[in-house]
């Protein structure tokens, strides 16, 4: 005979679970009980039906909140601020999509700079961000 720790009654041996060389301290009634009350579901809320728009929407937003820091609300500004077009060839370009107008910033820091189309933030990129280079390719083009 064995008592349990939780109801304080005493059962017999084959009420317990067997836990390594012995048993457990709550009987298997006690057990099933406390998993019942630990696990009952909860009243779930309706699920909210999104259109792709808004879910796309809502991704945009936490794109730009992680990668970069910034709010869409930021990010339609500089759109707007740069009058729709990319700060460096001045190409205009619609908002967002894979030929819109990408986020620029400075791989060091995390400062953003600008938008950019794709060629040129690119180029940018492959030029490592650095001044020297982009100087010699400059003087490269003048030959």
């Amino acid at each position: 005979m064995k008592t349990c720790t939780k109801c304080e009654t005493e059962k017999e041996f084959t009420e317990f679970r067997t836990r390594g060389n012995g048993y457990h301290s709550w009987c298997r009634e006690c057990e099933s009980n406390a998993n019942k009350a630990r696990y009952t579901p909860k009243e779930r809320k309706p699920k909210v039906v999104k259109s792709k728009e808004e879910v796309a929407l809502a991704a945009k937003r936490r794109m730009l909140k992680h990668r970069y820091g910034v709010t869409l609300e930021e990010y339609n500004s500089m759109y707007e601020f740069q009058d729709k077009k990319c700060a460096i060839c001045e190409d205009e370009y619609e908002l967002g999509g894979s030929k819109g107008l990408f986020v620029d910033h400075c791989h060091t820091t995390g400062d953003v700079r600008g938008l950019l189309c794709n060629g040129c933030n690119s180029a940018i990129g492959k030029l490592r961000e650095s001044k020297d280079i982009i100087d010699n390719a400059i003087k490269y083009l003048k030959l």
